[in-house]
């Protein structure tokens, strides 16, 4: 399969981000792509009112991404805000098909309660790893600081994910970036599987903020953690093969997923499957 990662601006208004969507849909849908994967809270900026943005999964943004995935029979993963109880919202991955059927949709795990934000005040923690299937291979989704939670993606692995998808809004500080090209690497290395990780970048028509914004730096990482393409600092659509006969070839060579002792550590949680 093709894959295109998809390094947008992410604008306080959802519907400046939806025309970001199809144009960034459309590069990738010239470039040959059969999945295009967009940042986590592709809908609406960190630091905006996350509550007043929250729809559900039929409303009016999402419904413009199942259109967008149907126009272009490219499928995609964006990240969305949907209502929670009790005030707070679910950050959450949606995955449409290239007919724009809604095919998973995955509430974030890990909240980013670290280096100063309290991401938990605003968001309410998703309850179950998710996999589903997406232009034919079996993907597992997770978000941003789910990266640093290896836990999450062998659980995934073990349940059959060749592709681990990851949108972020990466937050900049001191070793961040260096934190997060080895902790992508790490996860396509330990699951010997592909890794497309996609990470917003700053709007320059927009304030800066506090809140998390991106640092850029999308990659895909193939099974053995070689880079296969970094889109550095500024927005990008780049479109890159994913191999999935490689991931069989490397776990036959190295068969660390067979060698994991479940005797001793237990197994995997299960893994929703759509």
């Amino acid at each position: 399969m093709r894959v295109a990662l998809c390094q947008i601006p992410v604008s306080s208004r959802p519907e400046v981000n939806s025309g970001r969507v199809r144009d960034a849909l459309a590069e990738a849908s010239d470039g040959g792509a059969d999945l295009a994967v967009f940042p986590e809270a592709t809908q609406v900026r960190f630091g905006s009112d996350l509550r007043a943005a929250a729809e559900p999964l039929d409303g009016p943004f999402c419904s413009g991404l199942a259109a967008a995935a149907k126009q272009t029979g490219v499928a995609l993963v964006a990240g969305v805000f949907e209502p929670a109880p009790g005030g707070r919202v679910h950050n959450t991955a949606v995955a449409y098909d290239c007919t724009g059927e809604l095919v998973a949709a995955y509430r974030k795990l890990h909240l980013f309660d670290a280096f100063g934000h309290r991401e938990s005040d605003e968001v309410a923690p998703g309850s179950a790893p998710v996999a589903c299937t997406l232009a034919g291979v079996r993907t597992g989704l997770a978000i941003c600081y789910d990266v640093r939670f290896g836990e999450l993606s062998r659980a995934l692995a073990v349940a059959g994910a060749e592709l681990l998808v990851l949108p972020a809004a990466w937050a900049a500080g001191l070793f961040k970036e260096e934190h997060w090209v080895t902790l992508v690497r790490a996860r396509a290395i330990e699951n010997t599987m592909w890794v497309a990780a996609v990470c917003q970048v700053p709007d320059p028509d927009e304030p800066p903020t506090r809140a998390a914004t991106g640092i850029g730096r999308s990659m895909l990482v193939d099974p053995l953690g070689v880079v296969r393409a970094d889109l550095g600092p500024a927005p990008g659509v780049t479109v890159a093969e994913v191999d999935t006969g490689l991931v069989a070839t490397v776990r036959a060579s190295l068969p660390s997923l067979a060698n994991r002792r479940d005797d001793v550590f237990g197994p995997p949680p299960p893994v929703t499957v759509t």
